[in-house]
């Protein structure tokens, strides 16, 4: 009898043993886990979507001109950029791809880009209100340290473009 309690305690201490060794994963360490930046050409992304939607008369505008664009936007915090517009100003179409050094940059970059949207919406409603549909189906999203910004006459078929480079 001695025995078998000698051994059902002696497996008792074996399993207790053996499930201290496994690692579980703390809701920090998956949140760390979860923080990845990308590494994107943001000239490919924009170059795909003008092959399906053209920007009528589009001009590109180099990091250097950004901050024209984009008030408060911190262009040494880029890493790449990609960015198209109507070179007219006739139309409302715009494009951008802007990937930042960290998540917080793209972040603290969020407002600047809404702020343009805004803009552009308060020109073109007396503009051309028939132009409107484009800036109110609007695409601002943020992506970890991505940025992806588009005004164009299929915003969900650009939607899917920005999401088949991330997925």
């Amino acid at each position: 009898m001695k025995k078998r309690i000698f051994a059902a305690m002696l497996a008792a201490l074996c399993f207790t043993a053996a499930s201290c060794g496994t690692e579980t994963k703390t809701p920090e360490t998956t949140a760390q886990e979860e923080v990845k930046e990308y590494n994107l050409d943001a000239g490919s992304i924009t170059a795909e979507v003008l092959a399906e939607i053209p920007i009528n008369s589009a001009i590109e505008k180099g990091i250097a001109d950004l901050e024209f664009y984009f008030t408060d936007l911190d262009a040494s915090k880029l890493t790449d950029a990609s960015y198209y517009m109507c070179a007219s100003g006739a139309y409302p179409d715009e494009i951008a791809v802007f990937v930042f050094d960290t998540a917080e940059s793209a972040a603290a970059a969020e407002s600047a880009v809404k702020a343009r949207l805004d803009k552009q919406i308060s020109v073109y409603e007396s503009y051309t209100p028939e132009e409107m549909y484009k800036l109110e189906d609007a695409i601002v999203e943020t992506r970890q340290n991505v940025i992806f910004y588009a005004v164009t006459e299929n915003n969900s078929r650009v939607q899917e473009i920005f999401d088949s480079f991330i997925g």
